[in-house]
């Protein structure tokens, strides 16, 4: 009896043994969701926290995808402010070479696909931030160009379109009595005459005005041209206003183009009520309709 009881003691032991060598083996991750079990958070929190995660990072695309956006299109107004830029020069007839060499490092990278010589090589994306660092760096050449070249330069270029004599002198309806050229003498008799000038017809007293900015270098009586008064507007060109019943400006006075600077008379050398009106460049006569915006 008492063997047999020894005999069971040890085969329980041996089975008691061999289970404490199979015990359960707690991995990190097993370690981790007992933890979690055991200290009370719900597995459904866990599931929150990672819903939050991932409608953060869609937020957060969809403002790196506005970023590029707005850093594209800043990059497309600056580059087009230079193409302006430089229209604008070219226009006023800038020819300085600084500000051509300005400009052309500005503006290096907007010249069309078209004018550019065969390329490749891999593409590699810009990131927003740093497209918006170039165009910041850009911004101040354009602005130095615009302020110390361009706008002297336009200024100028208005200021000499504002001079050139291509306006109408008479207001209202054109009637003309006598072209540029030669023709035959108006007072009869016979014989031709170079005429210097284009006849306006028109009635005493009506207006008279400037054909272009200038400032007046004769006002009063000048021979057969009876009253009259002459404009220097610059680069060589000089307009002259004949036959006039009164001057209304003074000599040395700054006219505008379209000012009134007398009235239509019949002084001097006249056959009737009307302006002569010359042009001259560099002293020399020439056909006033080759700057006068006449119909034929």
């Amino acid at each position: 009896m008492r063997q047999k009881l020894r005999t069971r003691n040890i085969r329980n032991t041996r089975i008691f043994s061999s289970s404490a060598r199979r015990g359960i083996t707690v991995t990190p991750l097993k370690g981790v969701l007992l933890t979690l079990l055991c200290v009370g958070i719900p597995t459904v929190s866990l599931g929150a926290v990672c819903l939050s995660l991932a409608k953060n990072n869609l937020k957060l695309n969809e403002e790196n995808q506005e970023l590029d956006k707005i850093a594209s299109e800043v990059k497309a107004e600056v580059d087009s402010l230079g193409e302006e830029i430089e229209d604008l020069r070219e226009w006023a007839g800038a020819e300085s070479e600084s500000a051509a060499q300005s400009l052309s490092r500005s503006n290096a990278d907007r010249v069309s696909q078209e004018d550019l010589p065969p390329r490749g090589g891999p593409a590699l994306a810009i990131d927003s931030l740093e497209l918006l660092k170039s165009v910041r760096q850009q911004v101040p050449t354009l602005d130095r160009t615009l302020d110390s070249q361009i706008k002297p330069a336009v200024e100028e270029a208005i200021a000499k379109e504002a001079a050139y004599p291509s306006g109408i002198p008479v207001l209202g309806k054109v009637d003309i009595s006598s072209e540029y050229g030669v023709r035959s003498n108006p007072f009869g008799g016979g014989g031709y005459e170079m005429h210097e000038g284009i006849d306006f017809v028109g009635s005493v007293g009506a207006e008279i005005v400037a054909t272009g900015d200038g400032v007046v270098t004769l006002s009063g009586h000048n021979g057969g041209y009876g009253i009259v008064v002459t404009i220097d507007h610059g680069n060589g060109y000089e307009s002259l206003y004949a036959h006039m019943s009164k001057a209304d400006v003074e000599i040395g006075q700054s006219i505008r183009r379209g000012e009134v600077i007398g009235y239509i008379g019949s002084t001097g050398r006249s056959s009737g009520p009307h302006l002569h009106y010359s042009l001259y460049k560099d002293e020399q006569p020439i056909n006033p309709r080759q700057l006068l915006k006449l119909a034929d």
